[in-house]
């Protein structure tokens, strides 16, 4: 695709966080150090130009869109990677905007697959989500909408291995020992993965 910087790594992480150096980017920066020896790559969602979806059809023809943006390289990104991992703050038990633009242009990637093209390997999805809040529940509405984009891509999942951390207000909530052993278990099992 025109424009795209092809990168092939093992583990790619989109990244639902305005704020690079915010709780959630500490955290995925946190596992990827556990990840050492592994290829990886983070995308930010707020610092990507991704046009919305329209529901043109465009996809169900053709393998691409019609928006000439960000998305080409992520295209490629993920049908390459072993694992993906959907890190993100909640807002209001949700992903944030840019990056369920980022699951809805994957329409390209279902419709391609739903033509009966296959997968390069068998890929992985993860999801390490983070709340200020603890409610019941808080995490089910993500948790709902990444089932049917790691379903729609094929992607092997295991929610219940999901790291989903509640009560994260500041930056020592997430540097404390209790996390600190969670990201490290979490990162031992996408090691297993890969």
């Amino acid at each position: 695709m025109p424009g795209s910087k092809k990168t092939d790594v093992t583990v790619v992480a989109l990244c639902g966080s305005p704020h690079t150096q915010g709780n959630t980017a500490t955290a995925l920066r946190l596992l990827f150090n556990e990840l050492s020896g592994i290829s990886k790559k983070i995308y930010f969602a707020y610092k990507l130009a991704v046009h919305p979806c329209t529901g043109c059809g465009y996809c169900s023809r053709e393998y691409g869109c019609i928006f000439d943006d960000a998305m080409n390289e992520l295209y490629y990104s993920l049908q390459r990677a072993h694992v993906i991992i959907i890190a993100s703050p909640l807002y209001f038990s949700h992903l944030p905007s840019p990056l369920k633009s980022i699951v809805d242009r994957c329409q390209v990637l279902w419709e391609y697959y739903n033509r009966g093209n296959k997968p390069l390997h068998q890929q992985y999805g993860f999801a390490l989500l983070l709340g200020a809040g603890n409610y019941s529940n808080m995490f089910m509405p993500s948790v709902i909408t990444l089932r049917h984009f790691f379903n729609s891509l094929n992607y092997r999942f295991d929610e219940k291995k999901y790291l989903l951390l509640p009560d994260i207000n500041k930056k020592k909530d997430i540097k404390n020992d209790d996390i600190t052993k969670k990201i490290a278990a979490t990162a031992g099992y996408i090691k297993k993965l890969v």
